[in-house]
């Protein structure tokens, strides 16, 4: 008898062991296919996320039929790059900026050019030239200008300024000086600006001198353009991925095909958040009867000589 009671409970506790086991078999399997469920949806998201940035890519870029030559560097081995970055007004350009970005230095230079500086061989501003020649004539000259070879273009529709920042969440910028427009306040001092209406209200022209409110606009253009940049790798930005995509489809053009893009954001994320800005000075002479801002040796020299030592690996 005392051995079959024993035999009764050995096989009792059998069938408890398989059945615990059978239980974390289950729940195993459960824990498997949601994993793989998980990883078919990041999988999912992932590939649509490629492909509406392939598309976004694709619709922006624009290739130009140019004069000068310049070879685009080596993306995948971090070698440092120059490129023309424009602000467009309609058919003007307001923002001319050389942009050299180099992982080795973890460093962005720009080099901010006077859109009124007057080319003698083009007989015009190289505002104006913008509207004549468009963005190739625009490159062969400030390469020809500076004697750096400028490897590629980006241009942004400054209408499109405040979608941007909406876009990546706001951004930081130092103000001088107290005005209000369209029914928006600011204060000297650091603004975060964070809607597009505020952001237009603060690119609007404002003082009675023409040539210092133009002046004047120009800074607040260019440092709202310049914060915007880091901010295109942060969390936010990849959060309203899409929003972002659109601002960059319906305002940027380049000549960046999208895997040299795909290749920056991999390999020049870091130098975005390290932005060097040297404003290059023009003199104003009278040329022919006519006031104009020209750009002496000695501005073109350290210009030169800037870029050169950015592009230093």
């Amino acid at each position: 008898m005392e051995s079959r009671r024993r035999r009764a409970q050995s096989v009792t506790k059998i069938k408890n062991i398989d059945q615990k086991n059978k239980t974390k078999h289950k729940a195993l399997k459960r824990v498997m296919l949601f994993l793989l469920l998980a990883v078919l949806i990041i999988i999912g998201l992932l590939t649509k996320v490629y492909y509406d940035v392939k598309g976004v890519a694709n619709r922006s870029y624009q290739p130009i039929d140019r004069q000068t030559k310049a070879k685009l560097p080596d993306l995948k081995e971090k070698s440092p790059v120059t490129f023309l970055f424009m602000g467009l007004n309609g058919k003007e350009a307001n923002d001319i900026l050389v942009l050299t970005m180099n992982p080795k230095q973890n460093k962005t230079t720009v080099i901010n050019l006077n859109r009124d500086i007057y080319l003698a061989s083009e007989g015009t501003t190289l505002k104006d030239l913008y509207s004549r020649k468009g963005v190739s004539g625009e490159i062969d000259a400030v390469q020809k200008l500076l004697g750096t070879e400028i490897s590629r273009y980006l241009t942004f529709d400054l209408s499109g300024l405040g979608d941007f920042v909406a876009a990546v969440g706001g951004i930081n910028v130092q103000n001088t000086i107290h005005f209000n427009s369209d029914g928006y306040e600011f204060k000297p001092g650091t603004l975060n600006l964070r809607k597009s209406e505020e952001v237009k209200a603060y690119l609007n022209k404002i003082g009675d001198d023409a040539i210092s409110a133009e002046d004047m606009l120009i800074e607040r253009e260019q440092s709202v353009l310049i914060a915007v940049v880091p901010k295109m790798k942060s969390v936010n930005t990849v959060l309203k991925y899409k929003t972002f995509l659109t601002a960059f489809g319906d305002h940027v053009k380049t000549d960046f095909l999208f895997d040299n893009l795909k290749q920056l954001g991999i390999s020049y994320n870091g130098v975005l958040g390290n932005i060097s800005k040297q404003n290059i000075k023009s003199t104003r002479v009278n040329i022919d009867g006519q006031d104009r801002d020209i750009l002496p040796d000695a501005q073109v020299k350290k210009a030169h000589d800037k870029l050169e030592a950015a592009l230093a690996e």
